[in-house]
């Protein structure tokens, strides 16, 4: 991305994806084609440096020799994320005294069709279990060897954890939202977490993809939150909403803005939007609505439009703009 700064309040921004944004969206594709075999992929809280990184499988189609594999190469603590509807349909409810932000619940064994439930069979057989819709409370003892996780479906890409990135993809390749996850420890120091390089050269003898949290951003942003027609002095266009990490925006494309350099951004509050959008101006140009008229407004909206895979970048992408110049006038931020 380049960054002209000519003006405080003309900032030029390039929209075309960079080298990062593309690598990112690789590793999502080459992660999703994995699993959607039923094949694991690694999981890491980043890619340049990972502090560590999860074994992930669809839960629905784990076997004996894929569980083996999880218990070998991790602690053989093996998780299950689920939904936290999910696990409210089974009775899952969180561990006591689990450490905040883990989720953990209480642990579970099949009910029926295993022996103690320790073995890799066992764990097998419970992990699908976990991930079958015809699965009932009744379907599961209490305590046992699985740890089933509650992943927030609710939260923005921004803000998964590794749980709910794991449903994320794994529903994604077309399986039930169900994701086994473990953490892999390191092959030069086995009572360690595998991180750093040590991480990636397992994942490379196993042949696992990896693929990083906040490579997810990359993927392409929801549909708006609203999307309805309106007549301007220059032709009839759309006003649409979007959010971008939990804050509301509107914006309205007047004229043709496609294929266009240096399309003019103006930072406004919402409710002057149709006043800016309808002025007889005739250069085409995008008008975004702020969700508040506080100066911070403008500065978090600027930082959206120059963070790599913020959904205000990717609305402006999909308008069809190569590169924008953002303007807003100060007085109508007071």
């Amino acid at each position: 991305m380049t960054v002209t700064d000519e003006s405080p309040l003309a900032q030029r921004i390039a929209l075309v994806p960079t080298l990062a944004e593309i690598h990112a969206e690789e590793r999502v594709v080459a992660a999703i084609s994995q699993l959607s075999r039923g094949e694991a992929i690694i999981l890491t809280d980043g890619i340049d440096s990972p502090t560590s990184g999860e074994i992930v499988f669809p839960a629905v189609r784990i076997s004996t020799t894929d569980a083996a594999f999880a218990i070998r190469h991790s602690s053989g603590f093996l998780q299950v994320a689920l939904s936290s509807d999910r696990c409210d349909a089974l009775l899952l409810p969180t561990q006591q005294g689990a450490a905040p932000g883990t989720a953990q619940c209480v642990t579970v064994d099949a009910a029926t069709g295993i022996t103690t439930g320790i073995s890799a069979a066992d764990r097998a057989t419970t992990i699908r279990l976990l991930a079958s819709p015809d699965a009932s409370p009744a379907s599961f003892s209490r305590p046992g060897h699985v740890v089933p996780l509650r992943a927030d479906a609710a939260l923005p890409t921004s803000d998964f954890g590794h749980p709910e990135a794991a449903v994320h993809l794994v529903a994604a390749a077309g399986f039930p939202p169900a994701a086994v996850l473990t953490t892999v420890v390191g092959t030069t120091h086995p009572t360690d977490i595998a991180s750093g390089n040590d991480l990636h050269e397992f994942a490379r003898t196993h042949q696992l993809p990896v693929v990083g949290l906040r490579d997810l951003d990359s993927e392409k942003p929801p549909l708006p939150c609203l999307h309805v027609s309106v007549d301007l002095p220059g032709g009839r266009t759309s006003l649409e909403s979007f959010t971008d990490r939990g804050h509301n925006y509107l914006v309205v494309a007047v004229g043709e803005v496609s294929g266009r350099e240096d399309v003019p951004v103006h930072l406004l509050p919402a409710d002057q939007v149709l006043i800016d959008a309808g002025s007889p101006r005739a250069e085409p140009r995008i008008v975004i609505g702020l969700p508040q008229t506080a100066e911070d407004e403008y500065s978090r909206a600027i930082d959206g439009l120059h963070r790599p895979h913020s959904t205000i970048r990717a609305v402006l992408r999909r308008l069809g703009c190569l590169s924008v110049r953002a303007h807003h006038r100060p007085d109508s931020l007071r």
